[in-house]
Parts: structure tokens; C-alpha cells; sequence
């Protein structure tokens, strides 16, 4: 596997647990939701790992293609 996609996806799993766990502890705090909306609001994590995740990948891939050219 190529280095940045080992990078992104160690970029995609911090940044999920980092945005996780605060949500998991308003969810044990709060309850589980009964609506689909408040549902989206403790997944969205998952959409902010993949941000970043595709922020590294995309940064390293440069990187790599500076660094043959």
C-alpha cells in the first residue's frame, strides 16, 4: 500500500475517534435519539474523518508527486 493511503487512513481513524468519543458521551448522557435528524448529528463524525482523511490523502499524494518530479 502506497504511504499516503496508510496515512490518510491512520488520519481518518484518529480523527474519527477524536470527534467520536465527545459524541458518545453526550449520547450516554442525553440517551439515544428518536428522530433521524438528531440520529445524523451523532454519525457525523464519520463525515469529519472522512474530510480529513481526504485532506491527507490529497496533501501526501502532492507530496509524493513533488518529490518524483
Amino acid at each position: 500500500m502506497r504511504d499516503w493511503m496508510t496515512r490518510a487512513l491512520k488520519t481518518f481513524v484518529q480523527a474519527f475517534l477524536g470527534v467520536l468519543v465527545p459524541e458518545l458521551i453526550l449520547l450516554l448522557q442525553q440517551g439515544f435519539p428518536d428522530n433521524w435528524g438528531r440520529l445524523w448529528a451523532y454519525l457525523s463524525p464519520v463525515t469529519a474523518a472522512a474530510t480529513a482523511a481526504a485532506i491527507s490523502a490529497a496533501w501526501n499524494m502532492a507530496l509524493e508527486h513533488r518529490k518524483e518530479a
